[in-house]
């Protein structure tokens, strides 16, 4: 029903119902209550909240730095890899340097497999390097990261 001097497409509070004639209320729909648990592992007014929110927050941050320093660790080497493969100037500073890190950083697989190639040995022991850095800086960030949840008292799926 239209209210004369008020713009099209506003109505009445109240207006009658198609179907029964009578009046009826418009008014908003009322809020379910939310089916979260609320107690005290959960309550951001438990007296150790805010402990285990920055517990928490350390947590993911140094779950993140592991990543990051695995990552880094099997990109130097993979960057070793390719330097010998593909027979880069021993002389230049950059190359020697990335070269010497890499080769400290494989130092306990170098040697696991020989193969007829010099390059290609070093492209397999160092790979295996790289691969084992990256399975061990996940499996401790995973670990990291349960801590994490534990810490807050949610629960959390992995992908």
């Amino acid at each position: 029903m239209l209210i004369p001097g008020k713009p099209e497409g506003v109505t009445n509070i109240r207006e009658e119902s198609p179907e029964t004639g009578a009046a009826a209320d418009h008014r908003p729909a009322r809020r379910r209550p939310s089916r979260t648990r609320r107690d005290a592992t959960t309550r951001s007014d438990s007296p150790r909240s805010g402990s285990r929110i920055a517990t928490a927050a350390f947590a993911g941050g140094l779950s993140r730095l592991v990543l990051l320093a695995a990552w880094t660790v099997a990109g130097i080497i993979a960057a070793g890899i390719l330097l010998v493969v593909l027979n880069a100037n021993p002389t230049n500073d950059i190359v020697n340097a990335v070269h010497d890190a890499a080769r400290w950083l494989v130092g306990p697989f170098d040697g696991m497999f020989t193969l007829d190639s010099t390059d290609a040995t070093i492209a397999v022991n160092w790979g295996i390097a790289a691969l084992v850095y990256l399975i061990l800086g996940g499996i401790v960030a995973r670990i990291i990261a349960m801590a994490r949840v534990v810490g807050t008292g949610r629960r959390r799926t992995f992908a």
